[in-house]
């Protein structure tokens, strides 16, 4: 199982854009096969940062994703035009995972620093 791990910058005052794009490319991908779980998060000190994770079975699963023509040719241009171009990515492998059943937090809901 793998993990990917993507950090970015965001123009100022897109969040509620960028988050409503990335709900929507969500759902256009909701079937990938090999994607086991996806979260978005927003920094709580860095308004315009975000995490992206991801949780693959394979690192074959990740890689095709990545270079779909949906990706490529739908979703990132969606999503492209909220980024500064300030991002990093790093995948690692799960080596351990304690899991506590489906989370989603309420709409909007963010623990104050």
């Amino acid at each position: 199982m793998m993990v990917r791990i993507v950090w970015g910058n965001i123009r100022p005052g897109h969040w509620p854009a960028f988050k409503a794009a990335y709900k929507k490319a969500c759902d256009m991908s909701a079937n990938t096969p090999g994607m086991k779980g996806r979260w978005l998060s927003h920094d709580r000190f860095d308004e315009n940062a975000f995490y992206s994770v991801t949780i693959w079975e394979t690192e074959q699963h990740m890689l095709d994703y990545a270079s779909s023509p949906l990706v490529r040719e739908t979703l990132f241009p969606m999503v492209d035009e909220h980024f500064t171009g300030t991002y990093s990515m790093d995948v690692a492998d799960v080596e351990f995972m304690d899991h506590f059943g489906s989370f989603v937090p309420p709409s909007g809901e963010k623990k104050a620093a």
